[in-house]
């Protein structure tokens, strides 16, 4: 698209234009560089949702990066919103001539998709993309030379074009053309489609949104009066439902600014309704569709039921929160220039507001809101999706969850600064979020379940009793995301009212896909019950809101949830559980027989805590069906009488504070008060919001008390060995359970030297830009959290037999002792059957698999996409290291049995990504190296590095359990050793550097750079030099340079810094 700008005279120097054109290029470049981001983000959704179809990104992204899940999903949302759009448009009337023109297309492949998915509609429609023209050149250019695209293109009749039309057929144009140009713009659309005769979609989006409002609003305006036959406008960008002050609003705002890319239109048409106002206003007569995406994803004609139930079959999902916040921070907007009276009916209509339409009459309760952070002392650790729990009304414990940089198994004990705690829970059960603690009385408390990924689901219950956890009887199915209350079970004696307090359980999810409907009652002397419904009940689900009523502890309420089709459920049950004539629960829906507020669906939540306060319940945060919530809507007060009654309180919020009211924990710690602890949110790709502090939710009164402040203490795992499951998988434990054992039962190791060794550091990054930081440290670290696909739930020695092949032969390494050894090679080479060797690994064998190519393993590198297809697309390299596809080299498999590899180095980066069993690697900084024994020109030593080395090493160690990723840089030595029976892991190898690698072959990663290479030969023709000088003299001067050459690579004297 042309940037250039008329030059009228007087406008000042020619400098001053000059100027002025470049700044106005820099915000097209920057603009145009959005583009790139996000085809790479639809790439990895077409690859991931759409398998059997061509890759018609491929042309426009080089390396596939495969995103991660709430990105995916994401953009799954846009491409489908639009495809929904554009299919009805065409459905319309597919004998009528129709052209649909995509305003800022991007490197987008839109027709291409409708070609493949509707060839019978597209066979009187014209396509047409619009963009800078040094974009849409270049989007030709590789349409043009990529065959999938060409051959496309060529079906559809190509027929000579000239500029700004770089590109014609008889179904597809692509133009190059600022769109401030509008002259321009219309007079090749009259000249080119008779676009003034035909039925016109125009389709914006996030295109717009980047533009001066006055440009993009002329826009609006241009494209209702271009058609005198029908047209429609189809805008899709990003909008702020409840301000520029929400956690997700403020947090895209800042985002989008520091990439110098600031979205325009939330400035002025900041709200849903002011965008329809907007349409209005530039004489659109009907809006068909005016509503965000969270909404049109959960219709179910516009995404039906089993659509959505589909998408959680392509990869494990559980960022359900973030995706409605996301999803709510867009909206679709279709206007049509007909009028109402038109007989073309409205697609859909626009969504009524989800919020609780009150009776502003009716005396309205309050409460207030302060956020509390200690004067003194730590703050509460920021954390999602933790789990707290109350021991009185002056001590408040929060477990787990996700924190910054990983999964916490971390407790917060929160006290009153006037009380002291009693308890003080340690250990602690291993980290996990997603799972409930229940208080049972002031002493008392279980833990259920939880997750540590949305494919593994813990089965595990903890019963806390004084000061120290007790694993009891487990809850099959494993679940997360289950609801829990503390109950007492009536009692049929007549000499008491029940048989203590217990703890009652709801739903949850077992899988990525798997939804529970079933109740459970876990009972101090009875273990788990299953709880049988006496009629009917609400249906499967999780994330609902799950309380007792105020005055009872048989009896309460369950609202919401989420069920298997992805639908937010609207109803509203109240329970009674009873023992007559035997243990059972007994349902009334009360969905119908709302009172007051309940015109809207704002109870209808997901991830909301129901709690009671005073003589009501406080429904409090979530996601809503149909909207982003604002805080004030985000609290409900629910009274249970003869009738339900919902209505919004009256929030007095104390301060300047706007908490996310998602991924928080919540606990009533006396009638009147609420402690909310952690929360927050992914904010899509860019950034996260962390709650900070603890919050108290109080009931209002005329003469408020103040209840005392709260102090914080932290205690960590580290502080005391964590508990863990008993026969617990090695997936569950720590590396300091790990590292332990590797302690007590490993062989030939010393204790004293391995306990000296520091630990690899763990870290958790969020984005691409997090792992180029780390690479640029040049340091190991082990990366957690990363999803690296469902392969560590599935690669068991059977399946990989069963998947690889059991009679395919392999090349695999056999050894006679627990250490191979690569100078003096104590193991041959050896083919045989993968069948056979997978038996001899079961079989404790010393035999170990570092795969190669399967057509040239003595010439290329191998791949585990080209040489074991059957498995690979169970593994996937994470989005946060989506640097490393674009300097892909190999990515070896790595099988192994109770046998050590040898020291070595890599010249190549890498990760090592830990699919089953566990590892451990000693590695040592490049600084090691004079004190490694490695032999000239080799990369291998002879070191036994699990003894004590030379005291001038540093060697540290890292204990890998699956889903671990360990960045290992280049020339850091390094050997690994099971801790287990046999080891499975991906070795993924990639150029960090731009220059400097040796020409020619690397089948390894392991070629030594040129300079080396050239430096060795440099060295024998210096030593070749003092041939026939007397052999002091020699020695003499060879020492000398090189003195000189370790003084120019030590450089100014200072010791490279070694991990701490």
């Amino acid at each position: 698209m042309s940037t250039k700008t008329e030059s009228r005279p007087g406008e000042g120097s020619s400098k001053v234009k000059s100027n002025a054109r470049s700044v106005q290029t820099k915000k097209d470049d920057s603009i145009m560089g959005t583009n790139d981001s996000s085809i790479v983000s639809k790439r990895s959704v077409s690859r991931l949702y759409f398998p059997q179809e061509p890759d018609f990104y491929q042309p426009f992204v080089q390396k596939y990066a495969r995103r991660n899940p709430l990105i995916n999903r994401g953009y799954w949302l846009r491409m489908h919103a639009i495809e929904q759009v554009v299919r009805q448009f065409l459905e319309a009337d597919k004998d009528k001539p129709r052209v649909v023109v995509n305003l800022g297309c991007g490197y987008d492949p839109l027709p291409f998709q409708f070609w493949h998915r509707y060839p019978s509609l597209c066979q009187n429609a014209t396509f047409v993309d619009v963009d800078y023209s040094q974009l849409i050149e270049k989007k030709v250019d590789r349409m043009l030379t990529d065959c999938l695209t060409r051959d496309s293109l060529l079906k559809t009749h190509l027929r000579p074009s000239q500029q700004p039309v770089y590109l014609r057929s008889d179904n597809y144009a692509a133009i190059g053309c600022d769109l401030r140009n509008l002259d321009t713009l219309e007079n090749i659309l009259k000249e080119e489609f008779q676009v003034t005769s035909v039925s016109a979609l125009f389709v914006a989006e996030v295109s717009l949104t980047y533009m001066p409002v006055a440009d993009s609003d002329a826009i609006l305006r241009w494209g209702s009066t271009l058609s005198d036959d029908e047209a429609q406008f189809c805008l899709l960008e990003q909008f702020l439902p409840q301000g520029d002050r929400h956690p997700f609003a403020r947090t895209m705002l800042q985002h989008f600014n520091k990439l110098q890319t600031p979205i325009q239109a939330v400035k002025q048409y900041p709200s849903l309704h002011d965008q329809i106002e907007r349409f209005k206003a530039a004489k659109w007569p009907t809006l068909s569709i005016a509503r965000n995406l969270w909404d049109l994803f959960l219709d179910d004609d516009f995404t039906p039921p089993q659509l959505r139930r589909s998408l959680d079959a392509v990869e494990p999902f559980d960022e359900w929160e973030e995706f409605a916040l996301f999803a709510g921070h867009y909206f679709l907007i279709l206007s049509t220039n007909y009028a109402l009276g038109s007989t073309k009916p409205a697609i859909y209509c626009e969504a009524t507001s989800g919020s609780v339409d009150t009776n502003p009459e009716a005396a309205v309760q309050q409460v207030v809101l302060t956020s509390h952070d200690p004067p003194a002392g730590p703050s509460p650790t920021p954390r999602r999706f933790g789990a707290s729990f109350a021991l009185g009304s002056d001590t408040v414990f929060v477990h787990g969850g996700q924190g910054v940089q990983r999964r916490l198994d971390s407790v917060d004990v929160l006290v009153r600064q006037s009380h002291k705690a009693d308890i003080q829970p340690q250990p602690v059960p291993l980290a996990r979020i997603c799972h409930t603690i229940t208080a049972i009385n002031t002493t008392e408390a279980l833990l259920v379940g939880g997750r540590t990924s949305p494919a593994q689901a813990l089965s595990d219950c903890w019963y806390l009793q004084g000061d120290a956890w007790r694993q009891v009887e487990e809850l099959t199915p494993a679940r997360f995301r289950h609801s829990a209350v503390n109950v007492c079970v009536p009692s049929l004696s007549p000499s008491r009212d029940s048989e203590g307090n217990s703890v009652l359980i709801f739903g949850g999810k077992t899988g990525p896909a798997d939804v529970l409907g079933a109740w459970s009652l876990w009972r101090p002397n009875h273990g788990w019950t299953n709880v049988p419904v006496v009629g009917p009940g609400p249906t499967a689900r999780f994330g609902a809101a799950l309380s007792t009523l105020p005055l009872s502890h048989h009896k309460g309420l369950v609202v919401g949830g989420m069920d298997a089709d992805g639908t937010i459920r609207s109803d509203v049950w109240e329970w009674t559980l009873s023992v007559a004539p035997e243990l059972q629960l007994q349902f009334v829906e009360h969905t119908n027989e709302l009172t007051h507020g309940a015109k809207g669906t704002a109870y209808a939540r997901l991830g909301a805590s129901l709690l009671p306060q005073g003589d009501s319940l406080l429904l409090i945060g979530g996601v809503s069906k149909k909207e982003v919530l604002g805080l004030p809507d985000d609290f409900l007060l629910i009274s249970c009488g003869m009738t339900i009654h919902i209505e919004k309180p009256r929030v007095n919020i104390a301060g300047d504070i706007w908490p996310l009211l998602v991924g928080f924990s919540a606990v009533s710690v006396s009638r009147d008060e609420i402690v909310v602890a952690g929360g927050g949110a992914v904010i899509f790709s860019m950034g996260s919001f962390w709650n900070h502090g603890l919050l108290s939710i109080t009931r209002y009164m005329p003469e408020p008390v103040v209840p005392a402040l709260w102090s914080v203490t932290v205690h960590h795992a580290e502080k005391s060995e964590q508990v863990l499951p008993i026969d617990a998988p090695r997936l569950a434990q720590s590396p300091r359970r790990l590292k332990a054992k590797a302690k007590s039962h490993g062989k030939n190791r010393r204790k004293e030297d391995v306990r000296r060794r520091p630990a690899v550091s763990r870290v958790r990054i969020h984005s691409p830009e997090d792992f180029v930081e780390i690479l640029a440290s040049s340091k190991p670290v082990i990366l957690d959290g990363l999803d690296i696909g469902p392969c560590t739930s599935l690669w068991t020695l059977d399946y990989l037999k069963e998947k690889i092949g059991p009679e395919r032969d392999t090349v695999i390494h056999e050894c006679s002792s627990s250490r191979m050894t690569f100078t003096t090679k104590n193991f041959t080479y050896v083919k045989k059957p993968f069948g056979d060797f997978i038996d001899n690994i079961k079989n404790g064998g010393h035999t170990y698999l570092r795969a190669a190519s399967s057509n040239q393993p003595n010439k290329l590198p191998t791949k585990l996409e080209d040489d074991f297809p059957t498995i690979a697309s169970d593994f996937r390299i994470p989005f946060e290291l989506s640097f490393i596809q674009t300097k892909y080299h190999s990515s070896p498999l790595r099988i192994s049995g109770p046998v050590s590899l040898w020291l070595h180095y890599d010249v190549l980066a890498n990760i090592l990504c830990q699919v089953t069993g566990s590892k451990t690697l000693t590695l040592f900084p490049p600084s090691d190296v004079s004190h490694l024994s490695f032999p000239p020109g080799s990369s291998s030593s002879n070191i036994d590095a699990s003894k004590p080395t030379h005291p001038s090493t540093h060697p540290h160690t890292a204990d890998l359990s699956p889903g671990d990723v360990l960045f290992i840089p280049p020339m850091w030595a390094h050997s690994a050793t099971p801790e287990q029976g046999h080891s499975v892991a991906v070795n993924v190898f990639f150029r960090n550097l731009e220059s400097g690698y040796a020409a020619g072959r690397d089948v390894y990663g392991n070629r030594d750079l040129a300079a080396y290479e050239n430096g060795r030969r440099d060295v024998e023709r210096i030593v070749k030099g003092f041939k026939g000088v007397p052999r002091d003299m020699a020695r003499f001067y060879l020492e000398r340079l090189a003195g000189e050459i370790v003084d120019k690579a030590i450089g100014d004297g200072q010791e490279e810094q070694q991990v701490g």
